[in-house]
């Protein structure tokens, strides 16, 4: 199932931003909805249903998944979702040295605007 909600830290975010991250659940009762967590200072968030937290993607952080009742079986449910959705701060984005696709051009080319020509303040 790979490495869902393994402890990391988001090395390429800039420093002077946060992420924001949002949690939409559509669970059956009695489902545990999981937990984010930011390792230090040892903070534990319950994902339940519009949980959202804005934090420093470089420290370490991750989550658990939603967890079943234990008289539940998993296997004979026909829903159970929740959809996390996170806006980060990229260095690059945030610091004038990315380029930007301004259209799409014919034969699948994209109109690109070089971070040379972006006035940045």
């Amino acid at each position: 199932m790979g490495d869902f909600g393994v402890e990391h830290g988001d090395s390429g975010d800039n420093a002077s931003y946060f992420s924001h991250m949002s949690a939409l659940s559509d669970l059956p009762d009695g489902y545990d909805p999981g937990r984010f967590f930011i390792l230090y200072p040892g903070v534990f968030i319950t994902l339940s249903n519009f949980a959202s937290i804005t934090f420093s993607g470089l420290r370490r952080h991750g989550g658990t998944a939603p967890i079943a009742p234990p008289n539940a079986d998993p296997k004979t449910l026909q829903w159970a979702t929740r959809f996390t959705f996170i806006l980060y701060p990229p260095t690059r984005a945030t610091s004038g040295s990315q380029r930007y696709v301004l259209a799409g051009m014919p034969k699948q080319k994209e109109f690109i605007v070089p971070c040379d020509v972006i006035k940045m303040e």
